[in-house]
């Protein structure tokens, strides 16, 4: 029997997911597809995404009665952190003699090496992908070799898929606009009987925002990122930011940064986010790009802005905002911080951003050289633009 495995937040399912099973159900000659939501622990933000139950409802709801598909919540009943490999097992054990394929979209299959004990998943399933988004077969199938090389059985299939996203969606339910086409119409009426995704704002919800790091962060880190947020307001105040945007920056910049290497690589394998040579390289800036992946994807926070200073609070690039200038200096000068000559760059950033910036950055570049690391592209842009006066948009 030939099994395929959807796995995904599906928050909410729409019908691009839906087709995707189907067709590869029929090209790869599939018995049945599982559709299995993953597990949303308990440090999320309880409105953050929907509700465990109703995402499987609409799971249920969205393939209805078709005998191909079945609705399974191994993942969520299981509890914990949803790695693929732990799915695999089970279903290997559960289903003994079947051939297991593993069914991706194409910015998550070309992360796959970077999984969780990437081998084992390979040793147990088909790794199948279809273009989207941008990404050929071409792309898809280059990688496809590199991950046979390492002994990964892959099928790439052209399967044509419209741009719909859940985030997107989420978005268009948010603002009322209609979705006809791109959720089924079972799915869109019990969304609406629930209430869900009425609003995508991360403003007023500072209580949860500090009850879910107290449970990701050490005291220490907890501490610093209430420092930050404070210095953030402060100095946004001076360089003409947005002080919620700041704030909450501020609060969210280190949501990740004791997060464990396998599991911040799985989040950026669930959302299709692939690090850059010199990023792979230094684990500890790894925070950096998956804060802002946990902040729009698990967060529902959309806005660009604060999702860039996040993103950028260890780098820095050119062209950065007025935001990202503020988040990138209170993280430098923050009140709880304590090295040689912090209170130098306390006073330059007080005075205005452009030699706080110059300080920052070249402190950040000698530290670097000195420890013989990598310096990345973006911060050397950043010094190179501050320098040339060309610093903000």
């Amino acid at each position: 029997m030939n099994i395929g495995l959807l796995g995904g937040t599906f928050d909410p399912i729409h019908e691009e997911h839906v087709k995707l099973a189907s067709e590869f159900a029929r090209r790869l000659s599939l018995d049945r597809v599982i559709i299995m939501p993953v597990k949303i622990p308990p440090h999320k933000l309880k409105d953050s995404i929907a509700p465990e139950n109703d995402r499987l409802e609409m799971c249920r709801l969205a393939v209805g009665d078709d005998p191909l598909f079945e609705v399974s919540d191994y993942e969520i009943t299981r509890g914990g952190a949803s790695y693929t490999v732990n799915t695999l097992e089970w279903l290997a054990e559960t289903r003994p003699g079947c051939k297991i394929f593993l069914l991706t979209g194409a910015d998550m299959f070309l992360t796959l090496g970077t999984w969780y004990r990437f081998g084992d998943i390979a040793g147990m399933a088909v790794l199948c992908a279809a273009p989207r988004g941008g990404v050929t077969k071409e792309q898809l199938e280059k990688y496809a070799s590199t991950l046979s090389e390492r002994g990964a059985r892959c099928v790439v299939e052209d399967i044509e898929l419209a741009r719909v996203s859940s985030t997107e969606l989420r978005k268009r339910l948010a603002a009322g606009e209609d979705t006809c086409g791109m959720i089924a119409d079972d799915v869109a009426k019990y969304i609406a009987r629930r209430g869900l995704y009425k609003t995508l704002t991360c403003f007023g919800k500072e209580e949860q925002y500090i009850e879910l790091l107290k449970g990701r962060l050490s005291s220490k880190r907890f501490r610093h990122s209430l420092a930050v947020a404070e210095q953030a307001v402060h100095l946004a105040g001076i360089y003409g930011a947005d002080p919620d945007k700041a704030r909450v920056a501020g609060l969210l910049h280190d949501i990740m940064k004791e997060t464990s290497r396998e599991e911040q690589l799985q989040i950026l394998g669930d959302f299709g986010i692939i690090l850059d040579k010199v990023v792979m390289a230094a684990p500890k800036c790894w925070h950096g790009v998956t804060g802002s992946v946990f902040l729009r994807g698990v967060l529902m926070i959309e806005d660009e802005d604060i999702l860039n200073a996040v993103r950028y609070h260890t780098t820095a690039r050119a062209g950065m905002s007025p935001l990202e200038i503020t988040l990138f200096l209170a993280d430098f000068t923050s009140a709880d911080r304590d090295y040689e000559d912090v209170d130098v760059l306390r006073q330059l950033a007080e005075a205005g951003y452009h030699e706080a910036m110059v300080y920052a950055l070249s402190f950040t570049i000698r530290d670097l050289m000195e420890k013989r690391r990598m310096v990345h592209p973006d911060t050397l842009d950043a010094y190179n633009s501050v320098i040339s006066q060309g610093f903000v948009h």
